[in-house]
């Protein structure tokens, strides 16, 4: 009996309770959280950070929130603790290679990096078996809007986390996303004034209808049966489309792919609305093919950053 009742109150082997804030006291953030060293390199410290979902959904593997922060070791020039750039990856891949490239970058620059796992990725599969993100496209527009509610309540919670870390300087946060990533990105931007800037890539925004316009969900939502006003209602309030006075003042760097068929066009266009402050840049190529400018635009996203975090 005693032993179960440690086993409840004691963190598992290897984790620690949150790291107390600057002055020894402890963050008051609402919700517990743990991290352990993951790996470490010459060059980085990688933390595993785990913390509840604020919006739980019906599974459980669903409702634990999967953080991956890398903290360089290299010494800042004024001795303060590294900004820290957010990422948000793409939703249906079946591994974080693309975004371990933009984080590789980051840290080699002398960013903090954390990526964070989106509901139903990786860890927070229901089912070994069912495909990383795959859940997420829900066949209702209630749980569509949850789902996406969900997202952006889990990434608002990494940025309070890492607000009351002592491993990376809390006021100078950043956001980073592509594709679906990058929308959730773009609604945690319109919502959440702790980041000091965002870079974007391949996002979009005016939600509803992207959904019936992109190639890759517009057969899934029309086949569900799922009614476009219905929709527009369930997202109304997080969409960053018509709260362009919200966004006043935020900058943004939007990076969009000229030939885009899964962020077409018209949504790229709606999202640089709803930023008044926004730099669009565009490359040629489709969604998919738009990797090929991986290798200088992870550089030039770091170079963003390095402006509007200094």
């Amino acid at each position: 009996m005693l032993a179960t009742l440690l086993a409840l109150l004691l963190p598992l082997p290897g984790w620690a309770a949150q790291p107390r804030s600057p002055g020894g006291a402890a963050p008051v953030l609402g919700f517990a959280a743990q991290t352990r060293v993951e790996a470490e390199t010459p060059g980085h410290t990688l933390y595993e950070v785990r913390f509840p979902s604020s919006r739980p959904s019906r599974f459980p593997a669903n409702n634990t929130v999967w953080g991956h922060l890398y903290v360089p070791k290299t010494p800042r020039p004024d001795g303060a603790l590294p900004p820290c750039i957010l990422v948000l990856p793409i939703m249906a891949a079946p591994n974080s290679w693309v975004e371990q490239r933009f984080v590789d970058t980051f840290v080699a620059r002398g960013f903090a990096a954390m990526w964070l796992e989106m509901p139903y990725q990786f860890h927070r599969r229901p089912h070994p078996s069912i495909p990383s993100g795959q859940v997420f496209l829900a066949r209702t527009s209630r749980r569509l809007g949850d789902n996406f509610r969900q997202s952006i309540a889990d990434a608002r919670r990494a940025l309070d986390w890492l607000k009351g870390s002592r491993l990376v300087d809390g006021s100078r946060l950043g956001l980073f996303g592509i594709s679906l990533g990058g929308i959730v990105a773009a609604a945690v931007y319109t919502a959440d004034p702790s980041p000091k800037g965002a870079v974007l890539l391949l996002a979009g925004a005016d939600f509803p209808s992207l959904l019936f316009a992109s190639s890759m969900t517009s057969a899934f939502v029309r086949g569900a049966g799922i009614d476009p006003e219905e929709l527009r209602r369930t997202w109304k309030d997080i969409d960053p489309a018509g709260r362009r006075e919200d966004n006043r003042g935020k900058p943004v760097l939007l990076i969009n792919a000229r030939w885009d068929s899964v962020v077409p066009k018209a949504n790229a266009l709606r999202l640089k609305e709803a930023f008044p402050e926004a730099r669009q840049v565009w490359v040629p190529f489709g969604h998919y093919s738009a990797i090929l400018h991986l290798f200088w635009v992870r550089s030039y996203a770091a170079r963003e950053f390095s402006r509007l975090l200094r």
